[in-house]
C-alpha cells in the first residue's frame, strides 16, 4: 500500500507539473501572439536587433519605410544601411554593458532600397540577458525636410538682408568721393573763371582729386576680383619667392603712413629665409589690407606688431594691434562676402566690408587659412598660415627695385580711405 501511495503521488505531482507547464507555455504563446500582434499593428518601427546588427525580429513598418521585405531585411545588417557620416554615431555593443542599456532620440539616416537615404528617429534599448536590441522608430524625413528648407530660407533671407546692406554701403563707397572729385572740380572751374587759382589751390584740389580716384580705383579693384574669384576667372602667377622678404618689404614700405598716427610698427621673424611658391602680388595684397586695417582701428600712439614664423612645413604671420577690437559676436562673419563690423565705435571708418573676404580668398587659394583673435578695446590679430611648397625647376624670383617702388602706388590706393596723399 505505502509503494502504491507513493506511485500516486508521483504520479499526482507528475501531472500537476504538466499542467502547469501547459498553463504556462499558453500564457507564453499568448504573450508571443500579443507581442506578434503588436509588433505589426505598431505604428512606428519596432524591432529586436542582434549585437551584430542583424534583425531577429521587425514589424511591417521596417518594410514600408526602407522598402526590403522582411525576409531580405533578416538577411540585411542594418550597419550597412547607415549613411557613413553617421556612423559616428553608433555605439559599440561594450559601451552599452557598461554603461546605460538605453538610448533615445538619435536621428540617423538609412539607404532605402530605391537609393534614397531617409532620416528615422532611433531609441535603442539593450538585453543583456537576451543579447541583442530592442529597437523603436519613427520616420521623420519629412520633418527633416522642412527643416532644412526652412534654415535654408532663414539663411537666404540673411544673406539677402546683407546683400541689401552691402550694396547700400557700396554706393555709398561709390558717392562719396566722386561727390568730393565732382566738387573738387567745381572749385577750380571758378578758381578759373574768376581768375584766382593759385599754385597752391591747385595741387590741393589735384591731390584731393587724386587721392578720392585712388578710392574709387581700390573699390572698383576689389569688386572686380571678387566677382573672378567667384566665377573661378582669379589665377595665381605663382613662383619661388623668399616669403621673409616679401613680408618685411612690404611692412616696412607702409612706415611712413603709421608714423604720421605716431604708431609704433615692429616687424619681427625667426627665420632670415624661407623659400615657398606664392604669388607676390598678391601676398602684399593681403598684407597691406590687414595692415590698412590696423591702421585704422588703432590709436595714436598705438603699436602694430607684424610677426612671421616658419616650422618648415608652413609659415605663419600675424599681424596684431592693440586698437578697438571686433566685438566677439561679429568675430564670426568679417570674412563672410557681405560681413562688417556695424559698431557705432568704428562705423565711421568702416568699408564696403568686401577686403577681408578678398584676403581669405586669396590665402585660402595658396593654400592656406586664415583666422582672427580680438577683444574689444584691446585689440586684434589677424593670424595667416602658408604651406611650404616649391615649384621644380623654378629658380627663386628676386624682389627687383620696380617691384619695390610699385609699392608706394599700392600703398597710396590701399590707404587711400585712410589718409591725405
Amino acid at each position: 500500500i505505502k509503494a502504491i501511495c507513493g506511485q500516486m503521488a508521483i504520479l499526482i505531482k507528475n501531472l500537476k507539473l504538466t499542467n502547469e507547464i501547459k498553463i504556462e507555455n499558453k500564457k507564453r504563446s499568448n504573450t508571443e501572439r500579443e507581442l506578434a500582434l503588436f509588433l505589426e499593428t505598431a505604428v512606428d518601427l519596432v524591432g529586436v536587433i542582434d549585437e551584430d546588427g542583424y534583425f531577429k525580429k521587425a514589424n511591417s513598418k521596417w518594410s514600408e519605410v526602407l522598402g526590403w521585405t522582411e525576409e531580405e531585411l533578416i538577411n540585411i545588417n542594418l550597419k550597412n544601411l547607415l549613411h557613413p557620416e553617421d556612423m559616428k554615431k553608433v555605439l559599440p555593443v561594450k559601451d552599452f554593458k557598461k554603461g546605460s542599456k538605453f538610448r533615445k532620440n538619435v536621428k540617423y539616416r538609412y539607404l532605402n532600397k530605391n537609393g534614397k537615404y531617409i532620416w528615422l528617429h532611433i531609441g535603442s534599448k539593450y538585453v543583456e540577458e537576451e543579447n541583442h536590441f530592442l529597437v523603436t522608430g519613427r520616420d521623420i524625413t519629412k520633418e527633416m525636410y522642412v527643416e532644412e528648407q526652412t534654415k535654408k530660407l532663414e539663411k537666404a533671407i540673411e544673406i539677402e538682408s546683407m546683400k541689401n546692406e552691402f550694396f547700400s554701403n557700396i554706393s555709398h563707397e561709390f558717392k562719396t568721393p566722386l561727390n568730393i572729385i565732382l566738387g573738387s572740380m567745381q572749385l577750380l572751374n571758378q578758381s578759373i573763371y574768376k581768375n584766382s587759382i593759385t599754385t597752391e589751390k591747385l595741387i590741393n584740389h589735384i591731390s584731393t582729386i587724386k587721392q578720392n580716384s585712388y578710392r574709387l580705383l581700390r573699390l572698383v579693384n576689389n569688386l572686380i576680383d571678387i566677382s573672378k574669384i567667384e566665377t573661378g576667372y582669379y589665377e595665381l602667377q605663382l613662383s619661388n619667392n623668399n616669403i621673409v622678404n616679401i613680408i618685411e618689404d612690404i611692412t616696412l614700405s607702409v612706415v611712413n603712413y603709421v608714423e604720421c598716427k605716431n604708431i609704433n610698427l615692429i616687424f619681427d621673424t625667426d627665420t632670415e629665409c624661407e623659400i615657398l611658391a606664392c604669388d607676390p602680388d598678391k601676398i602684399e595684397r593681403v598684407m597691406l589690407n590687414l595692415l590698412s586695417n590696423a591702421i585704422k582701428y588703432t590709436g595714436e600712439y598705438g603699436e602694430i606688431i607684424v610677426s612671421l614664423k616658419s616650422d618648415g612645413k608652413k609659415v605663419i604671420v600675424s599681424v596684431k594691434d592693440n586698437g578697438t577690437g571686433i566685438p566677439k559676436d561679429k568675430i564670426g562673419i568679417i570674412f563672410d562676402r557681405f560681413g562688417q563690423v556695424n559698431d557705432a565705435l568704428i562705423k565711421r571708418r568702416e568699408g564696403s566690408g568686401i577686403g577681408l573676404s578678398l584676403v581669405k580668398s586669396l590665402v585660402e587659394m595658396h593654400g592656406g587659412s586664415i583666422r582672427v583673435e580680438s577683444e574689444l578695446n584691446i585689440g586684434s590679430e589677424f593670424i595667416f598660415e602658408i604651406p611650404v611648397s616649391l615649384i621644380e625647376d623654378e629658380e627663386v624670383t628676386i624682389l627687383d627695385k620696380n617691384l619695390r617702388d610699385s609699392q608706394i602706388e599700392k600703398c597710396n590706393i590701399e590707404f587711400s580711405d585712410i589718409y591725405n596723399i
